[in-house]
């Protein structure tokens, strides 16, 4: 076992391929792949090499490699991920920004159709509805981004909620009235 001042020079040194492995989700395959420039890599990173022998991966190739597992999660192969930083001239940013907004209209979809599901599901049960009302508007104040909404009620799930809870058109009548 390594002593507690070697694991400490190793860490400040970066991290480990094992423990990218764990935080990026890929393969230590597809890691090794990223990193070699021969047949059947890509070369887009280096890592350095410690005086021990391991290889280490600093926080910027992190966020390629974790992009680079966003990619792999979408379908891509490595040649196709490839292909999308050349595009972009290896700017690891402008397509990690590109993933993020695809998560965050996922996340905005999932949410929609979870709060029609749990609308549904407590459609018989008006205070149960009202509830769920409220935690929609919390939920939209809490993690509504600046381009998200205008008004809890512009959100697709809100014209299911108010029509189970005031019966058919009510909604059209309520947006009339703002």
């Amino acid at each position: 076992m390594k002593s507690r001042r070697q694991r400490k020079k190793l860490g400040q040194a970066g991290w480990k391929i094992s423990e990218v492995e764990r935080l990026t989700g890929l393969s230590r395959r597809d890691i090794q792949r990223v990193c070699y420039q021969g047949e059947g890599g890509i070369g887009l990173l280096s890592p350095k090499e410690t005086k021990w022998g391991y290889r280490v991966y600093s926080a910027q190739d992190l966020k390629v490699l974790y992009t680079v597992s966003l990619l792999r999660e979408r379908g891509r192969t490595l040649p196709q991920v490839e292909r999308e930083f050349e595009r972009v001239h290896s700017d690891v940013d402008a397509i990690l920004d590109e993933q993020i907004d695809l998560l965050r209209e996922e996340i905005e979809k999932s949410v929609s159709r979870y709060h029609k599901a749990l609308a549904l599901g407590r459609a018989k049960d008006r205070d149960g509805l009202k509830r769920l009302f409220r935690h929609i508007v919390a939920f939209e104040l809490t993690f509504a981004g600046d381009d998200g909404p205008d008004s809890a009620l512009d959100l697709p799930e809100m014209e299911l909620l108010v029509e189970l809870m005031y019966g058919p058109g009510s909604y059209e009548g309520i947006r009339g009235l703002l």
